[in-house]
């Protein structure tokens, strides 16, 4: 099999380390692993696509720094490509309204508030990353997301879906709740998975050119449009049974090292060097 000519990647918690660094290992200490990794790609003629819950806005620094040129944002909800030229949204059927974001017509349709007020003090906005958020609604907390989908469904909001993005830092929140998720409140048709497949269609490549790395539930949804994923080993921490989630795919690949340790073990394996 030869090597991905793609490789789609989340940022938090996978490319990058603690604290949301290359040059830190899941433990804080310096490493030049995932900058090495990186040059391989590039030297491989392999490219680098981001997608990440991260907002365009964030997403499109990160692509400077790092020198790539496509990416996808906010969990899927917008493919940002040409190094900002060509922004494709993935988010139907909202999205359509002219002067309002879909950020605003999510808001109107009162999915935030029934969720708020069904969670409580478990769930409240990720302030203050969510404000440049315009196709989601960034939350943070920890709740059940199929409780929180069926209760969308019940109130008629089937267009619309939460997902967990993974376990993060608190940075002094002060909620009561066991462990800091972030959550996507997006539309239903959005998704990594099928941002991934619109972005190989408009490229002109296919699954079996492309792999992916993340460390979350959410994550698993890219193995949908790639020849292989490969998780994180953090992703077991951060969301309990999920051993038994992947025994349903058969094209994801547990590597052994943690955050941007475990990127670069991946692209190792996938690349042919480890």
């Amino acid at each position: 099999m030869a090597s991905a000519r793609v490789i789609y990647t989340d940022l938090d918690g996978t490319l990058l380390g603690w604290g949301g660094s290359l040059f830190h290992t899941a433990t804080g200490s310096f490493t030049m692993v995932g900058a090495e990794a990186l040059s391989l790609c590039r030297r491989r003629g392999v490219e680098l696509c981001f997608s990440s819950g991260r907002s365009a806005k964030l997403l499109r620094e990160d692509a400077r720094l790092l020198g790539v040129e496509r990416y996808i944002a906010e969990a899927g909800c917008v493919l940002v490509r040409g190094q900002g030229a060509d922004v494709v949204l993935n988010c139907a059927p909202f999205g359509q309204k002219a002067n309002a974001s879909v950020f605003e017509e999510i808001g109107d349709t009162g999915a935030p508030a029934l969720l708020f007020e069904h969670f409580g003090e478990a769930l409240a906005y990720h302030d203050p990353w969510y404000l440049d958020h315009t196709y989601s609604h960034l939350l943070r907390g920890h709740i059940e997301v199929a409780e929180a989908n069926a209760l969308l469904e019940a109130a008629g909001m089937q267009a619309l879906k939460v997902i967990d993005n993974g376990r993060i830092e608190d940075r002094g929140y002060g909620m009561k709740v066991p462990h800091l998720h972030a959550y996507h409140l997006i539309p239903s048709s959005a998704g990594k998975g099928s941002a991934i497949k619109l972005d190989l269609e408009l490229s002109r490549l296919t699954s079996a050119d492309a792999i992916a790395c993340g460390d979350s539930v959410t994550d698993l949804d890219m193995a949908t449009a790639v020849r292989r994923l490969y998780l994180m080993s953090n992703a077991m921490e951060n969301h309990t049974g999920l051993g038994e989630t992947l025994a349903e795919y058969d094209n994801i690949e547990l590597v052994g090292k943690p955050m941007v340790e475990g990127f670069a073990e991946a692209v190792a394996r996938e690349l042919g060097t480890g």
